[in-house]
C-alpha cells in the first residue's frame, strides 16, 4: 500500500470527527464541506441543501478531494492541535 493511501485513509477518519471552520463560518445553513486530509468548510451558507448540492464543485478538483453538503447550526469545532 502507497503511503498516501494510507494518509488519505488516515484523514477520511480524521473527517469523520471534525470539521474545521477556517474563516467560512457565516451563520447557521448549508455548508459545502471539502475532504481530503481533513474536512474543510468549503462554501457557504446555503438556505437549502439543493442550493448546497448545486453549488458543490466535482469531486477531485483539485485531485484528491471530495465533496459533501452538512448543515451547522454553529460553529463547527475546530480539532485538536
Amino acid at each position: 500500500m502507497r503511503w498516501s493511501s494510507v494518509l488519505f485513509a488516515a484523514g477520511l477518519c480524521l473527517a469523520s470527527s471534525s470539521v474545521r471552520a477556517d474563516d467560512m463560518w457565516n451563520g447557521p445553513g448549508w455548508y459545502v464541506v471539502a475532504t481530503q486530509y481533513s474536512a474543510i468548510l468549503w462554501s457557504g451558507p446555503y438556505v437549502s441543501q439543493d442550493d448546497c448540492e448545486q453549488a458543490k464543485p466535482p469531486d477531485d478538483d483539485p485531485q484528491g478531494f471530495s465533496y459533501s453538503c452538512s448543515y451547522f447550526d454553529q460553529p463547527p469545532e475546530l480539532p485538536p492541535q
